[in-house]
């Protein structure tokens, strides 16, 4: 794999819009959120063992693991800023 791969920097899935009830997937990582009402009721993170194998062995596995990361964070810092800075 390399930069110019699909998967490069989506090892962690958009965290910006939280879906309920169904596996929101990266290339590696992933959660579910199954909700009865307005609270959810279980909290589940997901790993893809063979897709992480894979990332362990490409040449490119720190930078595509610091962009994802980094995209992350961002997405973090958006979704939990607060309304009155837009």
């Amino acid at each position: 794999m390399n930069r110019g791969q699909e998967c490069y920097g989506k090892m962690f899935p958009s965290v910006v819009e939280m879906a309920h009830n169904r596996a929101v997937l990266g290339k590696v990582f992933g959660y579910q959120l199954d909700y009865s009402g307005q609270v959810a009721q279980k909290r589940d993170t997901t790993v893809d063992r063979e897709a992480w194998q894979r990332c362990l062995e490409c040449c490119d596995l720190d930078g595509c693991y610091r962009l994802s990361a980094g995209t992350m964070l961002m997405e973090l810092a958006v979704k939990t800023s607060p309304k009155s800075l837009y």
